[in-house]
């Protein structure tokens, strides 16, 4: 196990009103990376080390991984595990800024208009 690994605070009630295994796995992740108590670019247990600690089935785990994967929140790569997605859900990305900027062709020529109550109105115009 490597050092870096990050454990989850995940806590599975059994019974049927709580939901399905893997629902309460996936939510009580995507919660903990919102709330900020599993940091960008940690790393995940594996799926069966998780699996074994839940005392779950892997398929449990990793249809959990599965769903946070195709919400964006983690990512998975050969040689390095899972890990936290370095730009989660809701966290304004600005590495890319720049390039953004010059693909929506800003600055342009910008006109100041007003609305008839005086609020100032901004026309970007592409020349």
């Amino acid at each position: 196990m490597r050092k870096n690994t990050v454990w989850p605070e995940i806590y599975l009630d059994r019974s049927h009103e709580a939901g399905t295994l893997r629902h309460q796995i996936e939510r009580q992740i995507a919660r903990a990376i919102r709330d900020g108590r599993l940091a960008c670019g940690a790393r995940l247990p594996s799926s069966r080390l998780m699996a074994r600690l839940l005392t779950v089935s892997r398929g449990t785990v990793v249809e959990a991984y599965e769903a946070l994967m195709e919400a964006g929140m983690i990512v998975a790569s050969t040689g390095s595990g899972v890990r936290i997605a370095r730009t989660s859900p809701g966290i304004p990305n600005f590495s890319n800024l720049k390039r953004t900027a010059a693909a929506a062709h800003y600055p342009a020529r910008v006109c100041l208009f007003q609305d008839q109550d005086g609020t100032p109105l901004y026309l970007n115009v592409l020349l």
